[in-house]
C-alpha cells in the first residue's frame, strides 16, 4: 500500500499523472526493492510495443478529421428532421446528435464541444434557460465514450487483454439505454427550465426533409457502421478498423463535405499526434507502474481484502462502481482504467465476473463521473462553451446524474444488457 500512498501524494502536490507513475516507481524501486532502475525503460517500451494499442492514435486522428470535417452540423440537421417540432424536441436533438457524434469521435469532451457549441445557442433561442442548456449538452457528451468506438473501451481492452471488438459490441445497448434515459428525462424536465416569456418555436425545423438530411449526414453516419461491421464481421481487427476510419474520414471531409482543405490535414494530424502522445506516454508509464504492483503482489493483496468483505460478485461490482465513480470525478478516464484495471482483473476472474461486462461497467461509471460534481470535466467544458458559471449548472445536471446511475445499476445487475449481442 506504500506504493499507492506515494503515488497519491505526488498527485496531490500537482505532479502530472504520467510523471507520478514514473517517479513513484523509481522511488519505490530504489528504496524498497532490489530491482534495477532500467526496469522503467524496458517495461514502458514493451507496453507500447502492441499492435492493438496502435488503434488509439488512429481513432483520435479519425475523430479529429470528422470533427473538423463538418460532421456535427450535418448530424444536427439530420436529427432535427427525425423529430416533430416542439420545445422538448430541441433537447432531444442535442442528446441524439451527441450519440451519433459519439459513435464517430469516441471522446466525451469532443462531443460536448462539437454538439454543444451548436445546440446550446439553439436551445437558448427556443426558450431554454442557459444553465439547463449547458447541463444537457454536458450530460449528453458522455455518450461519446460509451457508444462505440470508444477510446476508454479500447484502453480497457489493451490493459486487460480482452477483445476490443467484443467490448465495442457490448457498449452499443448500454449506450442506447443511457441515451433513451436522457431523452425521457428531458421530456419531463424541460418545461421547468423554460423561460417564462412565451417564445415561438422556430418552424424551420419542420421543413427540413428527412431524406435530404439523411443524404447529407449519411457519409458521416456510415463510419461507425464500417468500423463495427468490419470488426464484427471479421473483415479487419480494431486497429485495422481505425486505419480504415482515417482513410474514410479523409475521403468524406475533403472530397464529399469539402470542409477540410488538403493543406489543413497536416495541422489536424499534429493536433491529433499531440493528444495521442499524451495518452501513450501515460499508458507507457502506467504499464510500468502496473508491472511493479504485480511484482510486489499488490493486486493479490487487494483481492484478498475485498473478498474478506464479500465474495458475492454483485456486491463486489457495487463496490467497484462506487470506486470508479469517485475516480471518474477526479481523474481522466484512461488514467483511472490504467491504474485500477490490473488490480481488479484477478478479483474479477476469481469471483466469475465476465471481463467484458466489467469493462462496460467501468467505462459507464467513468462516463457518469464526467458529469458528477465537484470535479466533472464535461461540466467545465460546457461552462466554457456556454459562458454559464459551473455553480449554476450543478442543480440542472443532478437529475441526469441520478438517471445515469439508475441505468448503470441496470447494466450491473442485468448482464445481458451488455452481453446478449456477443
Amino acid at each position: 500500500m506504500l506504493l499507492l500512498l506515494i503515488f497519491v501524494l505526488l498527485i496531490a502536490v500537482g505532479l502530472p499523472i504520467a510523471f507520478a507513475f514514473g517517479v513513484t516507481g523509481l522511488v519505490y524501486i530504489l528504496s524498497f526493492t532490489h530491482f534495477q532502475p532500467q526496469l522503467i525503460s524496458t517495461v514502458s517500451f514493451s507496453q507500447l510495443d502492441s499492435f492493438p494499442l496502435m488503434a488509439v492514435p488512429f481513432f483520435i486522428f479519425a475523430g479529429d478529421i470528422m470533427r473538423y470535417g463538418g460532421v456535427s452540423s450535418r448530424l444536427i440537421k439530420f436529427t432535427k428532421s427525425m423529430f416533430k417540432n416542439s420545445t422538448s424536441a430541441v433537447g432531444t436533438i442535442t442528446i441524439v446528435a451527441s450519440a451519433f457524434f459519439g459513435a464517430i469521435s469516441g471522446a466525451a469532451v469532443a462531443t460536448v464541444a462539437a454538439i454543444g457549441g451548436i445546440m446550446i445557442p439553439e436551445m437558448k433561442k427556443i426558450g431554454y434557460k442557459q444553465e439547463y442548456s449547458a447541463a444537457l449538452a454536458s450530460s449528453a457528451g458522455y455518450l461519446g465514450i460509451l457508444i462505440p468506438p470508444s477510446i476508454p473501451l479500447l484502453v480497457f481492452g489493451v490493459t486487460s487483454n480482452q477483445s476490443i471488438g467484443d467490448l465495442f459490441i457490448a457498449g452499443i445497448v448500454p449506450g442506447l439505454l443511457a441515451c433513451s434515459g436522457m431523452v425521457f428525462l428531458n421530456a419531463i424536465l424541460h418545461r421547468k427550465w423554460m423561460n417564462k416569456v412565451e417564445i415561438e418555436v422556430d418552424d424551420s425545423t419542420q421543413h427540413i426533409a428527412f431524406f435530404s438530411g439523411l443524404k447529407d449526414a449519411l457519409p458521416g453516419l456510415l463510419m461507425p457502421v464500417i468500423i463495427l461491421g468490419g470488426i464484427y464481421g471479421g473483415i479487419f481487427t480494431a486497429t485495422e478498423a481505425a486505419a480504415v476510419a482515417i482513410i474514410y474520414g479523409l475521403l468524406v471531409s475533403v472530397f464529399i463535405y469539402k470542409e477540410i482543405k488538403i493543406k489543413q490535414i497536416l495541422s489536424i494530424a499534429i493536433e491529433s499526434a499531440k493528444t495521442s502522445a499524451k495518452i501513450l506516454f501515460i499508458i507507457a508509464l502506467a504499464g510500468f507502474f502496473g508491472r511493479l504492483m504485480t511484482m510486489i503482489h499488490l493486486p493479490s493483496d487487494i483481492t484478498k481484502a475485498m473478498l474478506s468483505i464479500s465474495d458475492n460478485k454483485y456486491v463486489l461490482l457495487a463496490l467497484i462502481a462506487v470506486l470508479f465513480l469517485f475516480l471518474g470525478m477526479v481523474m481522466e478516464t484512461s488514467c483511472a482504467i490504467l491504474i485500477v484495471t490490473p488490480i481488479l482483473m484477478p478479483l474479477a476472474m476469481q469471483v466469475g465476473i465476465n471481463p467484458i461486462h466489467l469493462g462496460i461497467i467501468i467505462v459507464f461509471d467513468l462516463a457518469i463521473g464526467l458529469i458528477t460534481p465537484p470535479m466533472a470535466v464535461n461540466i467545465f467544458v460546457g461552462s466554457q462553451i456556454s459562458g454559464v458559471p459551473v455553480a449554476k449548472m450543478i442543480k440542472p445536471i443532478l437529475p441526469f446524474v441520478w438517471v445515469s446511475m439508475i441505468m448503470l445499476l441496470a447494466v450491473i445487475y442485468i448482464p445481458q444488457i451488455s452481453l446478449f449481442l456477443l
